[in-house]
């Protein structure tokens, strides 16, 4: 549905695009990969510095040579491909909430600190939540320590794992080791996780984050056992825990064989706060989900884009494909995207958007409301705007 133009309150004032010759003075270089699994990766991606690229006219992007436009459009597909975070109202409440617990958790060695676990199903931006707290934290810490000397260990803010497919307490362990760098030492799991919290200790680590926690356990045995063996963790340690998963509160993590939480899921569940992460909502027909698509519009770097063409036009086509997830939102963006440029259309349009696949996550969602997109049924536009 295209609805032409949009109303004068919505307009952004984004910068003119730029008529100036492109040139190979500063050709683009791909950002180095990363293994961020292990610390040295993760703190170097970390602290990564993306050049933002530069805005184009279509007179100027045509009127550059062969080199120039492929350069361009190079650093503009790694571009699209990752856009900048957007920080929406949710967003910015649960960063407040996980940086106030951090700072908060001052407590003495022998007292367990709280944690903290973010809950929601597949693709609604919980590890991109984790990912956007930890960098933030990881660069700040990072600033107060330059041109200060070297004392001891080598400090090491942040310890950032993914439990998938991690089936046992060794196996948890093992991922936290390696990203800590240690030794590849110790025969137990209990060997192992006692030179991990030697670690933690030595090199001051302020919070661990276990991503993907609906991976661990394939039975309530096995969950029971890994529910105790991550509350021992918490308790033995000096860090804030951050966990995030899918619907873990349904996982045997913390559910016994009745279905109900038992002693160990208990006393889990005791030390953390569960902050539950929705998708975007337009049941109350409020203003976050244009003011996500204009975030992100004004990241776009399309010759030929108009204002309005994503935040407006598509608004209600991007909600209806994709059901308001972070992720499924972020793929439909790229390869529109990438589907403007490799056709020379240079524009996100409706049809542009319809031509894209939906995924596998938003499928179901897309079946219920794409055949009603435009008859009136719904809409994701805010309530006070005038159609």
């Amino acid at each position: 549905m295209w609805l032409g133009h949009f109303p004068r309150a919505w307009a952004t004032g984004r910068a003119s695009r730029q008529e100036a010759p492109m040139t190979t003075d500063e050709p683009y270089r791909p950002p180095a990969l990363n293994r961020v699994a292990v610390h040295s990766g993760w703190s170097r991606q970390a602290r990564l510095v993306r050049r933002v690229p530069r805005r184009f006219t279509d007179v100027a992007f045509r009127a550059a040579g062969p080199l120039e436009q492929e350069n361009w459009n190079l650093e503009r597909a790694d571009w699209h491909a990752s856009l900048p975070f957007v920080r929406t109202t949710q967003a910015e409440s649960v960063l407040a909430e996980m940086n106030e617990l951090i700072s908060s958790n001052r407590q003495p060695v022998d007292e367990a600190k709280p944690a903290i676990l973010l809950n929601g199903f597949a693709g609604y931006g919980k590890s991109a939540l984790i990912k956007e707290c930890l960098y933030d934290l990881h660069r700040r810490h990072a600033r107060k320590r330059e041109g200060a000397s070297a004392r001891g260990s080598r400090p090491i803010d942040v310890v950032h794992i993914s439990a998938r497919a991690a089936t046992s307490e060794r196996s948890i362990a093992e991922r936290l080791r390696d990203f800590l760098e240690l030794p590849r030492s110790g025969r137990s799991a209990g060997e192992i996780t006692a030179r991990v919290i030697d670690a933690l200790f030595e090199c001051g680590v302020k919070v661990v984050a276990i991503d993907e926690l609906h991976f661990v356990g394939q039975s309530a045995a096995v969950g029971r056992r890994l529910s105790n063996y991550i509350k021992d963790l918490i308790n033995s340690s000096p860090s804030t825990f951050v966990f995030a998963g899918n619907n873990v509160l349904d996982s045997e993590i913390f559910t016994s064989d009745r279905g109900r939480p038992d002693a160990a899921g208990e006393q889990f569940l005791s030390l953390t706060s569960i902050r539950d992460i929705e998708p975007f909502s337009i049941a109350q027909r409020d203003d976050v989900w244009m003011r996500t698509l204009i975030a992100i519009e004004e990241s776009l770097r399309l010759t030929k884009l108009q204002q309005g063409d994503l935040f407006w036009n598509c608004a209600d086509i991007m909600w209806g494909m994709t059901g308001g997830r972070w992720r499924s939102l972020t793929r439909v963006v790229n390869l529109a995207c990438a589907r403007a440029i490799a056709t020379g259309t240079e524009r996100i349009t409706p049809e542009l958007i319809a031509s894209i696949p939906v995924d596998a996550l938003a499928m179901e969602h897309a079946a219920k409301y794409m055949p009603a997109l435009g008859d009136g049924t719904w809409t994701s536009l805010p309530r006070d705007v005038d159609l």
